[in-house]
């Protein structure tokens, strides 16, 4: 499959129109919501979830992946890139 790309369209002027959509949710809200969501699509029913002792936040999905605790982006990454690895 080929991958989408990011560009930069032509300007069409200094003003894009945007949407308020979801803004009421925090930065941790969103990221947990994507990362059920794409656990859910792989078969993860369980997500662990750590508080370190500087108050950074890791997560572990659990099986049927393997994966160590990490960050919430990174999480993110490892879930998107396992559903491109089903794609191909």
């Amino acid at each position: 499959m080929k991958r989408a790309k990011i560009i930069s369209p032509k300007s069409t002027g200094y003003f894009i129109g945007t949407s308020t959509k979801n803004t009421s949710l925090s930065q941790p809200e969103t990221l947990e919501e994507i990362m059920i969501n794409l656990s859910t699509y792989l078969g993860v029913k369980e997500i662990h979830k750590q508080t370190s002792a500087r108050d950074a936040t890791f997560y572990e999905p659990q099986e049927p992946l393997v994966f160590s605790y990490q960050s919430a982006s990174n999480t993110l990454l490892e879930l998107s890139r396992k559903i491109l690895e089903l794609k191909d």
